[in-house]
């Protein structure tokens, strides 16, 4: 009898652990949405328009994006719940999962090919020199000037002082004469075009957007080292969300609507897929390797 008691103190303790953790998740009145700086906000906000509003028709409440511009400041946000809602570069994104592991990576876009990328689901950090420079080779860099992006960017730091450094035995910060962090990888692009930076790391897909909307020839930038793939930037979820807010969103990012269609078309992408921790854990030696 006292075994069946503690086994029914037992039961009740976890089903009322379970409806108090139920009770404490997050039910937003207002859903925000943040997403790290890869070029203009302003632009990058105005692509996402068609999506909020499916968003905020689909959840039955107001969803505003926020201003944030650097990368930290999205992890911060998302960890603290000031963001809902986030769409993290993927070392961003191993960031917030190794101080949350409540967090959830839910869909990335796939592309159409572009003068860099190939079409599909992946990307690649690049290292890019204005076309007509005398940079022939990596060794060629010694003493000269390298824009990075972000400290929290995958393309345009995180690679380069892990995965670039093993591949050419170049260490960055002992081989060229100046770094700076450009902000964004438009920036970084423009740097090098400019003559204010001699080479720049950038993802391939920004390199790509940057060409599209006819802000440089495909034939003025030159690559001098590509990495692996890398999959697509996630849209990623504040692990307080209650369990039915997150399924809401899942269905609006993954299932296809006019909305979304908008969004892709805006975008160059030709698709939505979802994606899970998997498609990001090799990126937890790279980021370890920072620490």
């Amino acid at each position: 009898m006292k075994l069946i008691l503690r086994g029914v103190t037992l039961l009740l303790m976890m089903a009322t652990g379970m409806a108090w953790a139920e009770s404490a998740c997050k039910q937003p009145r207002v859903l925000h949405f943040a997403t790290i700086p890869k070029k203009s906000l302003a632009q990058q906000y105005e692509e996402f328009e068609p999506l909020r509003q499916e968003l905020q028709r689909v959840l039955g409440i107001p969803v505003r994006t926020v201003s944030v511009h650097s990368y930290q400041a999205v992890i911060e946000g998302l960890l603290s719940g000031a963001v809902d809602m986030a769409e993290l570069g993927p070392a961003a994104y191993i960031q917030a999962k190794e101080r949350d592991p409540g967090v959830q990576a839910v869909a990335a876009y796939s592309f159409r090919g572009g003068p860099f990328t190939p079409e599909g689901s992946y990307y690649n950090s690049l290292l890019l020199v204005k076309a007509g420079a005398r940079i022939k080779s990596i060794r060629d860099l010694k003493g000269r000037s390298v824009a990075l992006t972000d400290p929290g960017s995958t393309s345009g730091a995180l690679i380069p002082m892990t995965e670039f450094k093993r591949e050419s035995g170049v260490v960055l910060a002992d081989y060229v004469g100046r770094r700076i962090y450009a902000g964004s990888h438009d920036r970084a692009i423009e740097a090098v075009l400019s003559g204010a930076v001699d080479a720049a790391f950038v993802s391939s897909r920004r390199a790509d957007d940057y060409i599209g909307r006819g802000e440089s020839k495909a034939g003025a930038l030159r690559e001098l080292w590509r990495s692996r793939p890398i999959h697509y930037d996630p849209f990623t979820l504040s692990s307080q969300l209650c369990p039915e807010v997150q399924t809401r969103i899942r269905q609006v990012l993954l299932t296809p609507s006019p909305a979304r269609q908008q969004l892709l078309d805006t975008k160059g992408a030709v698709g939505m897929q979802a994606v899970s921790d998997e498609d990001y854990r090799w990126l937890e030696q790279l980021v370890s390797q920072l620490k």
